[in-house]
């Protein structure tokens, strides 16, 4: 176990999910970066594509998440074993986000150890520049893509806002989009090899969805379909804690002063002891910095095709590399692929899409936003 936290402290820092499609999100994000945390240049900070989001995020009541939905401690419902009760997943959509929608820079405007980089912290997804947008039709089916990071479980969905109604995370929650069919694809990135490009085919895995426990009321969630890792009962590390927005602690004393935390998290951290603690032991439970897939028969739930499971972060010390460019694998290299329903009786105009994953793993809520045009 101690192994596992040590590689775990290595990723902390990393993005754990993003938009890919449309492409033409504010964040930066395309099918091409899929599993890679890329940073793009504006203004005067640079964007870490993975890192908008909300934390800490709660539900404000009990879980109504239907059981089938699961994705973490899948057997375990109730007592204190239910680590997870807590989590965004367990009641989608109901859990306060900060922002408009579209994510906050770092997660929150207080710099947390399991935040972004290169973002500046604490601002709104929404003010990020303006992209060209995607023309979609009125009744038509359209594609839509994410990637993820670091696998956090829980579930998805995507909503519409009109910019002239002014974007919000209520806006968005009025036009929630229903998906279309009983499939997700995997969509590899391109790969090249001693300078020949390689194109993996498209797989199609099951889209597990439900409307029960919902909010808003009735509208149509996505679980997350690739399975994190069963390493340990993550009830080991105790029942959710939520970070100490006040408190300074030294990374290096979750782990006995081990250089690992000191090289990846430099100086004192905000989160509390305690909270740091159970998140190295949490992500060590769910298989971090072991390997990109499972061992056999050691998921949450069952893989949807043989391979395709993990929690996805291997981390390198950058501060042990002389060729930085050799260091990290930062995710799944593939977007998960739905297709979605554009709504008949939309009025035209200029909208922003917004992505919404409430994570079962974290109290995290990620979030980004692209550019559409209804037509």
């Amino acid at each position: 176990m101690m192994k596992l936290a040590h590689l775990s402290l290595l990723v902390g820092v990393s993005g754990h999910g993003h938009v890919t499609f449309p492409p033409s999100t504010r964040h930066g994000g395309n099918l091409n970066d899929a599993g890679s945390c890329v940073t793009n240049i504006t203004g005067d900070f640079n964007i870490d594509v993975c890192a908008w989001f909300s934390q800490p995020a709660v539900i404000p009541g009990k879980p109504t998440l239907p059981d089938y939905m699961r994705s973490y401690n899948v057997d375990v419902n109730s007592g204190s074993a239910d680590w997870s009760a807590t989590m965004p997943w367990r009641a989608p959509g109901t859990a306060p986000v900060l922002g408009s929608g579209c994510g906050v820079g770092g997660g929150n405007s207080v710099p947390l150890p399991n935040g972004g980089q290169s973002t500046k912290q604490g601002l709104d997804g929404f003010s990020l520049p303006a992209m060209p947008p995607t023309k979609w039709l009125r009744g038509s089916e359209q594609e839509v893509g994410f990637s993820i990071s670091a696998n956090h479980g829980g579930g998805y969905q995507w909503r519409l806002c009109k910019v002239s109604d002014g974007v919000s995370e209520a806006c968005f929650q009025k036009t929630p989009l229903a998906f279309a069919g009983d499939k997700s694809a995997l969509q590899y990135k391109p790969t090249t090899y001693y300078g020949v490009e390689y194109t993996i085919p498209r797989v199609e895995v099951p889209l597990v969805k439900t409307s029960e426990g919902t909010f808003p009321k009735h509208s149509e969630w996505a679980r997350v379909p690739v399975p994190s890792c069963r390493f340990c009962d993550q009830s080991i590390c105790g029942a959710g804690l939520l970070p100490n927005m006040t408190d300074l602690f030294d990374p290096a004393d979750a782990c006995g002063g081990c250089p690992e935390a000191a090289a990846t998290y430099p100086g004192k951290q905000v989160g509390g002891l305690p909270w740091f603690k159970q998140q190295i032991c949490g992500q060590g439970c769910a298989g971090t910095g072991y390997s990109i897939h499972c061992p056999p028969g050691m998921t949450q739930f069952p893989e949807p095709l043989p391979g395709i499971s993990g929690y996805a972060s291997v981390g390198i010390n950058f501060a042990e590399l002389s060729t930085p460019s050799l260091g990290y694998t930062d995710g799944f290299d593939f977007s998960i692929i739905d297709k979605v329903l554009v709504p008949k009786d939309l009025e035209p105009g200029e909208y922003l899409l917004s992505w919404r994953w409430d994570c079962e793993q974290s109290h995290q809520i990620w979030q980004n936003c692209a550019d559409i045009t209804i037509a």
